[in-house]
């Protein structure tokens, strides 16, 4: 219903919405205060979808469910060396090229001095080995987003990862992962295992998982 709302909003009043998101953002500020004041050890997980932070945790994403409502985009509102850990699954994907590089040095900011950045994103590689190998990969497993699956030829199990139907705008492998983390200035940016405290096991046939210290 809330995203209903503010679609219609943007479509007939760009105005309002631009004030409501302000209201909203200035809302999680003031929430953000109480938690510094309540909190000596923060870890944080962005694009988290609706999802309530336990124990040490605060979840950040742009619904209502989430601790914190914030665009992250517009950075992650947190001090300096407030945070002890950030995490992060199939999120990054979702921003460009730009976005993803104020994104990690934002994180970079906020981390406290040898605090954990760790991540989770789809595996290109996949798709691009089935498309070029002429391999066809399972529709229930790789292609769980139905309204982006268009698979009339081989070429469409590219442009489900590399658009996800206007959803993606990146793409990663292995590779350039842990080359974007230390280029980024993270320390000793390596890959890692599924890890069940925090990522989804749904996923795990379709991720790669890399951690790095600041």
């Amino acid at each position: 219903m809330v995203k209903k709302l503010k679609r219609i909003i943007k479509l007939r009043f760009p105005f309002a919405l631009s004030i409501y998101l302000s209201i909203r953002h200035q809302q999680s500020k003031g929430k953000i205060r109480k938690i510094l004041r309540k909190k000596n050890n923060i870890s944080i997980e962005v694009g988290a979808g609706s999802k309530r932070g336990q124990g040490e945790w605060v979840t950040i994403d742009m619904n209502d469910i989430c601790d914190i409502y914030w665009d992250l985009r517009r950075g992650i509102p947190f001090p300096d060396e407030s945070v002890k850990k950030i995490y992060s699954s199939h999120f990054l994907e979702h921003l460009s090229f730009g976005e993803a590089q104020q994104f990690l040095d934002e994180s970079r900011r906020v981390l406290v001095p040898g605090g954990q950045f760790s991540i989770c994103v789809p595996n290109a590689r996949l798709y691009l080995e089935a498309y070029v190998n002429g391999g066809s990969l399972d529709d229930g497993r790789f292609f769980g987003h139905r309204p982006a699956y268009n698979h009339t030829t081989q070429i469409d199990v590219v442009n489900y990862i590399a658009y996800m139907g206007g959803e993606h705008k990146y793409m990663f492998d292995e590779e350039n992962l842990l080359y974007i983390l230390g280029a980024k200035g993270f320390k000793h940016p390596r890959a890692r295992k599924f890890d069940a405290t925090l990522d989804l096991l749904e996923r795990d046939h379709e991720s790669i998982y890399a951690e790095a210290e600041k």
